[in-house]
């Protein structure tokens, strides 16, 4: 899942998941409304990418327009597959959910992304749903929950791991809301205890970053459920002692990286 507050974070991710795929061999397909603008459409995010280019004119890289039909499993899936067949390693699809939104509800929307999801567990598929954040700042816990994937956004990531949320990148004031809503879902969900939040790969964590951990977890820890920090790098190690996180009710101190 991509997560953009601007069109340039937008156009960067996309660019960099066609890459990837085209490094793979995969077949690469993405959804866009008819008379998208220039600087929206797949050509306008691709155009500082000439192999991407090329890749367009033989056919690898395919836009599938936007409409009601397009979103029906069942197309879905016959679409994949025979990409399959024609010899593709892997399929990947993108596409941005206000594209979506502008042929079927919200709510259909929804039950179109579950069963994307459950795709991806049974074919070599990957999907990259682009969200932007003036849109959906307020549901980016419980969209992130129903991708398997995670949440990839500019400065950080996160990602379901056995037991918890994997985070990764810089936690600052910039996401502290996205975090705190991605860790009130995730320990809303879980299912062991204590909940392990893995900082193995941040870079960087400030105030803000730490607030968002503490609230985040707040509802799980008051219900006396335990979070237990993992593997934190030295320096965010350090302020987190200094901030008192490790002696918050509730938190565990996992192994310091």
């Amino acid at each position: 899942m991509l997560f953009y507050s601007e069109e340039s974070q937008r156009h960067a991710g996309v660019a960099a998941w066609v890459r990837r795929g085209l490094e793979l061999g995969s077949k690469i397909l993405y959804t866009q409304p008819e008379g998208d603008p220039p600087d929206r459409s797949l050509p306008g995010l691709l155009q500082d990418e000439p192999d991407a280019l090329e890749a367009m004119e033989r056919g690898q890289i395919q836009v599938v327009p936007a409409d009601p039909s397009t979103y029906d499993p069942v197309f879905i899936e016959a679409v994949v597959d025979g990409a399959l067949s024609d010899g593709y390693p892997s399929v990947r699809w993108s596409g941005d959910a206000s594209t979506a939104w502008g042929v079927i509800p919200r709510s259909r929307h929804e039950l179109v992304e579950q069963a994307t999801d459950e795709l991806c567990t049974s074919r070599p598929l990957s999907v990259l749903c682009q969200y932007s954040a003036l849109e959906c700042s307020d549901a980016i816990g419980p969209l992130s929950q129903s991708h398997g994937g995670g949440l990839r956004e500019q400065r950080f990531q996160a990602a379901p791991v056995e037991g918890g949320l994997a985070v990764a990148g810089e936690l600052d004031a910039t996401n502290q809301r996205t975090l705190s809503s991605l860790l009130t879902t995730a320990t809303a969900a879980a299912e062991r205890d204590p909940f392990v939040v893995d900082l193995s790969w941040v870079d960087f964590l400030d105030l803000p970053g730490a607030r968002a951990v503490l609230l985040g977890t707040l509802d799980h820890r008051s219900s006396g459920g335990r979070v237990r920090l993992q593997a934190p790098q030295p320096h965010v190690a350090q302020l987190l002692r200094l901030l008192g996180i490790d002696r918050a009710e509730g938190i565990q101190w996992g192994e310091t990286r």
